[in-house]
């Protein structure tokens, strides 16, 4: 007791500050160790335990970081009975598709329900794995779950997030899966159709006219499927045809616009095997063919050419004379640039005077009409004298009627006279004949015999005076006999 009573005694406030300066030291060594210990953990988590296959709880690989592999949880199955159908109890976790019906390449809008406050949830797209629904058959983009957006669920655990149904997909069905970060309940399944038959087609211009050059892209058809792409129509023989690659696509391939009605039209692809058909608007402006010919006045048996632009590409022109309908007189082929050159006709001995030529596409019903003249023929001749006696035998020269062609021979004695054959003969092919035909003047003639050359085919006239002088008396010629025209120089 007198131990205790001689202890110096300690002032009180001195004792709590020392105690208190060694828990502080304590506390701070202990937060040290803690601290190390953690860091240690996570290394250790994040080099030696992934490389020996263990993971550890609370260990991600960060929010920026997709795994190579994306396993979807199932949400819990539904387990209360209404009306005879298992439903779920409140609270569960739920998502909606906006639009349900897909187009490749279109967006979807992710509507979630029923998740944590605050939580981050990610959206996957894969193949849907329901019973009666077909998986994709091929590894394509659409055969194993792949992430597509990511949400934070705000107030109510309600989260929007939206992402693009991929251009290429090969399952019809595809599952939307959202599920909560470090949940193993918080998941919800939702399946979002691809529209199947509806592909679509898209024109790198929209104006232009038959024969210019587009390019086209099409996608949403079955894969490797034949396409058939018409011009303003669905049916008949198809203006083109391409083939799908694996995803039903075609990638930007240069076509010509098509012979189709001016103003507003379609491109249409209709695929051969799913039946699925697209189209694309486009405006056809009107073709503007011309006409050159050569030469614009011509004679029978002459040739007059012709050459054409502005036509659709690879058409028949058909020509046709003084008419636009009816039956042509002859068919050209235009070429890819829809032009010809170097056609021509020879013109018959029929024609007279100003005719017209009607040019027509037979696609595009572009037509042009374009005039020339038919020249007549102006022959001339003369006999081997310009007069004489009675009983002088005469023949004839000729230029400048038609190539070939016969020419009879008539005379007339007298004024008022009936012209009488005396002779005929065939002109060479310019249309020249020299010293041809017999014919003796009459010993009763007296003044002037006119002499007609009259072209068989041509149709033309040259006359010919022949003065004959007086014999002072009779002269005894016998008459001629009637001239018979040979086969041969009818026409």
């Amino acid at each position: 007791m007198q131990s205790l009573k001689h202890r110096p005694a300690i002032p009180r406030g001195k004792g709590r500050r020392k105690r208190n300066k060694n828990k502080v030291k304590l506390s701070g060594k202990r937060v040290l160790l803690a601290g190390a210990a953690a860091l240690l953990m996570v290394l250790v988590g994040r080099s030696l335990l992934p490389a020996l296959g263990i993971s550890a709880p609370g260990l991600s690989h960060g929010a920026d970081e997709t795994p190579s592999e994306v396993e979807t949880k199932a949400p819990p199955p539904p387990t209360i009975d209404l009306n005879g159908v298992m439903v779920h109890g409140g609270g569960t976790a739920m998502i909606t598709l906006n639009p349900g019906l897909v187009r490749l390449g279109g967006g979807v809008t992710v509507q979630g329900s029923g998740f944590d406050q605050g939580s981050m949830v990610d959206v996957y797209l894969g193949p849907s794995s329901q019973p009666g629904q077909k998986p994709a058959k091929s590894a394509g983009p659409d055969a194993k779950p792949h992430q597509v957006a990511t949400a934070k669920a705000g107030k109510w655990g309600v989260f929007t997030a939206n992402f693009t149904m991929p251009s290429k997909m090969t399952a019809p069905v595809q599952e939307v899966t959202a599920q909560a970060r470090g949940s193993s309940d918080k998941v919800a399944k939702a399946d979002a159709a691809v529209a199947q038959g509806a592909g679509q087609a898209t024109l790198s211009a929209v104006v232009g006219k038959p024969g210019d050059t587009v390019n086209l892209s099409v996608k949403g058809f079955s894969p490797g499927e034949q396409l058939n792409v018409y011009w303003g129509r669905i049916n008949g023989d198809p203006n083109l045809t391409l083939k799908a690659d694996e995803g039903g696509a075609v990638g930007k391939t240069p076509i010509r616009v098509g012979v189709t009605a001016v103003g507003t039209t379609s491109l249409v692809v209709v695929g051969k095997t799913s039946g699925a058909a697209a189209s694309a608007p486009f405006q056809v402006l009107r073709l503007y063919p011309s006409i050159k010919l050569a030469p614009y006045a011509v004679k029978a048996t002459q040739k007059i050419t012709f050459s054409g632009s502005g036509f659709a590409p690879s058409e028949r022109v058909l020509v046709r004379l003084n008419a636009a309908g009816g039956q042509p007189v002859m068919a050209i082929a235009t070429s890819d640039a829809g032009t010809f050159k170097g056609a021509g006709l020879i013109m018959p001995f029929q024609l007279k005077g100003a005719q017209s030529l009607v040019f027509t596409g037979e696609q595009s019903r572009a037509a042009v009409s374009t005039g020339f003249t038919i020249l007549p023929f102006t022959p001339q001749a003369r006999t081997n004298a310009y007069g004489g006696l009675p009983g002088t035998m005469v023949n004839f020269y000729a230029t400048q009627f038609a190539p070939n062609e016969a020419v009879h021979v008539t005379v007339r004695t007298a004024k008022g006279a009936t012209p009488q054959l005396v002779a005929a003969f065939r002109v060479d092919a310019k249309g020249a004949a020299r010293a041809v035909g017999q014919y003796t003047i009459p010993g009763n003639t007296e003044d002037t015999v006119v002499f007609e050359l009259h072209g068989q085919r041509s149709d033309a006239t040259a006359t010919v005076n022949f003065k004959v002088d007086k014999s002072g008396g009779p002269v005894d010629i016998p008459p001629a006999k009637p001239y018979v025209v040979p086969k041969d120089l009818e026409n």
